[in-house]
């Protein structure tokens, strides 16, 4: 009889020696450690150049020529002494040549800032958002494997209940049968799945979370635009700020050394797949941020080929 019984059984005990193997929630292969890997930062240190103070009578002048957002691109540009020197040299050719050649090149300078901060960024949201569809793929067959385990529980105990005539045996298989079933039912509705852990020791998030650059990541020109209220739309929120608050519709928790805050904008820590979809998303939001700075650059340079 005992015999009888394991081999009505073994299906079951192979299948859940596969799930119970197979369901660890800690991931830790080569293909997690290659994308929880940060490839996207630099290899080597920018210095950043200071944004130098413009002088009232400068500022009066420039701002009857350029309007308020393209002001603020002269001002964190360090435009404005060329723009001058151009200005107040009206016959001198060879001069506003120079002047006009020196505006060009620190505008692509600026333009290369802004393209390698929107680089980093798109490549840290693409390399986070590769890691969460992958965790999203385990755990969808983590599920599969549950569910057909379940199935399969379900229909040996069944069928054993059938070909056992043992009365004391069956109902203890019954039992045993039904509590399995119910483990497995239960582990499936396990809402977060799979983890991984991730430590970020470049954090482009933290600067725009806590409103400073300390980390000294972002130049100089591009944290000064990002920091301007005037640069906006609405002139009441910088970039910055307007940008922390949408990141708070993803229920973030905004408490100091909230576990949120530690995970997301500090040190990382161990991430589930919709933790690291809205580290993506951040990252993304970001990076579209730092590129709408671009339109405005296009009315700068615009203004700047009208200068007689």
């Amino acid at each position: 009889m005992v015999k009888l019984l394991l081999i009505k059984l073994r299906p079951f005990l192979v299948l859940s020696n596969l799930v119970l193997t197979g369901c660890s929630t800690w991931i830790n292969n080569v293909q997690v450690q290659t994308l929880t890997k940060n490839y996207c930062a630099p290899n080597v240190t920018y210095k950043s150049i200071p944004v130098q103070v413009i002088p009232s009578a400068d500022s009066i002048r420039l701002s009857t020529i350029f309007s308020a957002h393209d002001f603020v691109l002269v001002k964190y540009l360090n435009l404005s002494p060329t723009i001058i020197a151009y200005l107040n040299n009206p016959d001198n050719t060879p001069l506003k040549l120079v002047a006009k050649q020196k505006i060009t090149d620190q505008c692509m300078l600026f333009e290369t800032e802004l393209n390698a901060i929107a680089a980093e960024l798109d490549c840290n949201g693409e390399r986070i958002d590769k890691l969460a569809a992958y965790i999203d793929e385990l755990n969808s067959n983590r599920q599969t494997r549950l569910t057909v385990a379940s199935i399969l529980l379900g229909a040996v105990t069944a069928v054993t209940a059938t070909t056992i005539k043992n009365d004391k045996l069956n109902n203890g298989l019954s039992i045993a049968g039904g509590v399995g079933t119910s483990v497995l039912g239960f582990m499936t509705l396990n809402p977060k799945g799979r983890r991984v852990r991730m430590h970020m020791e470049r954090n482009m998030l933290q600067s725009i979370w806590f409103q400073n650059n300390t980390a000294q990541i972002y130049p100089a020109s591009v944290w000064g635009i990002l920091s301007e209220k005037r640069f906006s739309n609405s002139e009441n929120l910088s970039l910055l700020e307007t940008t922390r608050q949408r990141w708070l519709k993803y229920g973030l928790d905004d408490q100091l050394n909230s576990p949120q805050e530690k995970l997301y904008f500090r040190e990382g820590g161990v991430f589930i797949a919709e933790e690291l979809h809205n580290l993506a998303n951040m990252h993304n939001e970001l990076q579209a941020t730092i590129r709408s700075i671009q339109q405005d650059m296009r009315s700068l340079m615009q203004t700047l080929s009208t200068l007689d």
